[in-house]
């Protein structure tokens, strides 16, 4: 579904039936019932925290209605940074590559589920299938692949707002009118025009003292706020027909980006690392399928010297795999690997 005005085509493509959004609203009713109220700031945006902006750039979904596909990589990014607390990691990840794979066509759009599940299994980055390409990925595209776990789908304004405030953005969908279009600044709320459809967006943040939502569209820059928009609360079914979706990094025993010190491998080739965190499961390191020992937070395995081929593997189960880069000269890919377990394959060694 896509609408033209002022000169630009926009798209949209949210695929939801009239079953879902009533079982929506129910849920949302339910919650409000049982839920007491939660803690949150009063406002809270991930563009500016002490200054730093979790969120990556405005893109564009053109004429293609694949905003499922754009929402949840805006997702997948911010978590990224905030998972790996570093606001310059600049990740683009491939929605030429997600869109297909999740069950999307140009002409109708895609489901949230079939996007979300497609997601888990992997994502290419940009540069490996770009959106204005052919969509066809590169040769090496299964050692180039970012999953994220979709952990949760909450069904109150409430917990939505403090899930923001202590983790981090939600997708979620919204209603579409004819005049969401010509939106050019301020907080939106609908005032004219038909209803055009649904359409997936990221929530990045609120305000309470101006009762709005703060989200990210894919729509370019010239649209909204500089591609960003405010809306009303409890306008376009935000909060009230449209669950809001959260997505965590699969936790990983190092910190996957500069400028952690968690793996570590200096000149002499021989390998340390450090678990930081992996929630409460086991972590068995082995490399060459020669099993180190187990990490324990806050201690530190000599894994021994190893050279360019060589693999490192973390016994994750159940946990997405990612991939990652450290500080000291090496860079890694991780492939997915039967059983659970993700292997962490050096590639080259820099020249920095």
């Amino acid at each position: 579904m896509e609408m033209k005005t002022m000169g630009k085509t926009y798209s949209i493509g949210l695929i939801v039936s009239p079953a879902e959004i009533q079982h929506n609203m129910a849920m949302f009713v339910a919650m409000a019932k049982l839920l007491r109220a939660v803690e949150h700031p009063s406002s809270f945006d991930w563009r500016s925290i002490e200054g730093e902006d979790f969120t990556t750039p405005i893109r564009d979904q053109g004429k293609c209605s694949s905003s499922v596909a754009f929402a949840t990589i805006a997702l997948m990014e911010s978590m990224m940074k905030i998972a790996n607390q570093d606001p310059k990691l600049q990740p683009d990840l491939s929605e030429a590559y997600l869109f297909p794979r999740g069950g999307g066509k140009c002409e109708s759009g895609a489901q949230f589920g079939r996007m979300l599940t497609a997601a888990e299994s992997g994502i290419c980055d940009e540069l490996c299938c770009p959106y204005a390409g052919d969509w066809k990925p590169c040769p090496d595209f299964k050692s180039r692949l970012t999953a994220i776990t979709f952990s949760e789908t909450i069904f109150s304004p409430e917990q939505a707002k403090a899930h923001i405030a202590s983790t981090g953005p939600l997708m979620s969908g919204m209603a579409v009118y004819a005049d969401f279009f010509e939106h050019d600044g301020g907080i939106y709320s609908q005032d004219y025009g038909n209803f055009v459809g649904n359409h997936a967006i990221l929530i990045v943040g609120y305000d309470e003292g101006e009762d709005c939502w703060i989200g990210k569209n894919s729509w370019g820059l010239t649209w909204g706020e500089g591609g960003w928009f405010r809306i009303k609360q409890g306008e376009c079914g935000i909060g009230s027909a449209f669950p809001f979706y959260s997505a965590a990094i699969g936790l990983s025993p190092v910190l996957a980006f500069p400028p952690s010190p968690d793996i570590a491998a200096p000149i002499d080739g021989t390998l340390y690392v450090t678990m930081t965190r992996a929630g409460e499961r086991d972590v068995i390191l082995l490399v060459n399928n020669r099993e180190i020992g187990a990490l324990t937070l806050g201690e530190t395995l000599t894994a021994g010297e190893f050279k360019r081929g060589d693999t490192i593997q973390f016994d994750l189960v159940g946990i997405a795999h990612k991939n990652v880069c450290f500080p000291s000269g090496w860079r890694i890919w991780t492939l997915r690997m039967d059983g659970g377990k993700y292997e962490f394959r050096v590639l080259e060694r820099d020249k920095r």
